[in-house]
């Protein structure tokens, strides 16, 4: 894979820290990956991910993660290389014959956007494991802040985000504050018009070669769906890696199950659009993008009844590696369709009742650090002023403080202050309430200068603020949610809520 900003390394790669004992922490190489693939293994073999556990079974080990681990691992990943990922090798195993690597935890990159600031980037620790005897001995605290956060703050990631163990990253100083939408699903397939008899599809579907890698990207704006705006871009990593690279990493039945599908109109043969579906918990559609010259209405049902199809040929080329007993029981026939857009897609207008809501809520909401506010506010600085300028607050000069109260893991200040100047953000800064006193003091400073400014204030409990900050949570439902966030009068609540709107997000992170 030709290397990008995603595959940047900030850190030396030849560091090794030494944690007594006989461990050692370090940054892996390639030659790691059966290792790495043994223990991800056994960490994960009590995790029904794509086939459940039966009852009474002990399982083996997890051959979907020593898969996945392998393809992190390969060189060719979308979102990282082969010497990111933060490893614990106890130097005393091997003479013992076993496996020296313990723990581990991968770095990601992901392109992202936030409104009109296109260009950031956000870490995602991925695939993390600990050998159940090294557990409890804070061996994925040290991977966290010595090797994987330091990687990702000095390369310049935006932020950090997971999904995984409920609550286990709580502990590192995550909180949730971004999620992915899940409109529904299609639970009766039937439901789908079929083809008339005598009619041929009017658009087709062909599998992605790295050959349309070009066009994918150049069709793939800052969100493959237009009602999200903070969120994970499609870029040319994403596709050399999903459409070609993986290609050579297949381990049958255990596959990263996504595919990209290019939409071709049937009458000229001119490729109009594209999909991506995966198959990692059932068939779910993630994108469907169609050029302008596509009605949505002409097209939906068509893609749709290939979909399907193509799913009941995967399953039974499935099926056909199974033992005789296992394929007695397995269906062929797709069960349901999930739709991973927005509420508002007009896809979801058109299926109409066709579309069940999702049993298990809107989507799924992920783990979310924003370690140092003020240098986020400075990366996404375009987006507030853009925002600012079209709300009532328009070319204000003030400060806005924001008291968090104290000091917590996984961020560094007691609060924030943001300085504008004609609508302008000129300086975005750590603060901490100084109390009452030195409050009078700082005023009077001020007056005899004749210089007051205007202070907007509120004060949010900590991590708290990360909600508003990606637009998860609105003011009101923070307010609501927490009894410590308050905010001081009606014009700070005017312009904390045109920076901070609650906004729709397009998290996808399955790149395994």
């Amino acid at each position: 894979m030709t290397q990008t900003s995603i595959h940047l390394q900030a850190t030396p790669r030849d560091r090794t820290v030494d944690l007594g004992d006989g461990l050692i922490m370090r940054w892996s190489t390639k030659a790691d990956s059966d290792n790495v693939a043994e223990l991800m293994g056994e960490a994960f073999r009590w995790l029904s991910f794509l086939d459940p556990i039966p009852e009474g079974v002990i399982p083996g080990p997890s051959a979907t993660f020593s898969s996945a681990s392998r393809r992190l691992l390969s060189g060719k990943n979308g979102t990282m290389t082969d010497r990111d990922y933060a490893l614990v090798e106890d130097t005393t195993r091997p003479r013992d014959n076993k496996n020296p690597i313990v723990a581990c935890v991968a770095m990601q990159r992901h392109r992202a956007y936030y409104g009109c600031v296109d260009d950031i980037f956000f870490g995602k620790p991925e695939l993390i494991a600990t050998r159940p005897e090294y557990r409890n001995r804070g061996l994925v605290r040290k991977l966290l802040y010595e090797m994987i956060h330091p990687e990702s703050e000095a390369r310049g990631d935006a932020l950090q985000f997971i999904a995984g163990i409920p609550h286990f990253y709580r502990q590192f100083g995550y909180t949730y504050a971004m999620a992915n939408y899940l409109s529904g699903k299609i639970a009766d397939l039937s439901s789908i018009p079929a083809l008339p008899p005598g009619k041929t599809e009017p658009f087709i579907l062909r599998k992605a070669t790295a050959a349309d890698i070009p066009y994918l990207v150049r069709h793939s704006t800052n969100d493959v769906s237009p009602y999200t705006s903070v969120g994970l871009k499609y870029g040319p990593e994403y596709y050399q890696y999903t459409v070609a690279d993986i290609l050579e990493l297949e381990q049958p039945g255990h596959n990263s199950i996504r595919d990209t599908l290019i939409v071709v109109n049937a009458a000229t043969g001119k490729d109009v659009g594209f999909s991506i579906v995966s198959h990692m918990v059932g068939l779910k559609v993630e994108a469907l993008v169609l050029d302008d010259s596509v009605v949505l209405k002409d097209a939906l049902y068509p893609i749709l009844r290939q979909f399907i199809s193509n799913e009941k040929h995967r399953l039974e080329a499935k099926k056909a590696t199974l033992s005789v007993e296992e394929a007695e029981k397995f269906s062929t026939a797709p069960p349901y369709m999930l739709l991973q857009v927005h509420p508002k897609h007009p896809i979801t207008m058109l299926l109409g009742s066709k579309i069940a809501p999702s049993i298990t809520g809107p989507g799924y909401r992920v783990m979310t650090r924003i370690y140092d506010y003020p240098r986020f506010i400075r990366i996404i600085t375009p987006e507030l002023e853009r925002r600012l300028s079209k709300s009532p607050m328009a070319g204000l000069t003030g400060r806005l403080r924001l008291d968090f109260y104290r000091k917590v893991e996984g961020n560094n200040a007691k609060g924030l202050e943001i300085l504008f100047e004609d609508g302008k953000i000129v300086e975005a800064r750590e603060w901490a309430n100084p109390g009452p006193e030195k409050t009078v003091e700082e005023y009077l400073a001020w007056k005899a200068e004749d210089k007051v400014p205007v202070i907007y204030a509120a004060a949010f409990a900590p991590l708290t603020f990360h909600s508003l900050l990606t637009g998860d949570r609105s003011l009101e439902e923070l307010a609501w949610s927490f009894g410590e966030n308050r905010v001081k009068d009606e014009a700070s609540t005017l312009l904390l809520n045109s920076l901070f709107p609650k906004v729709s997000h397009q998290i996808d992170g399955f790149f395994w």
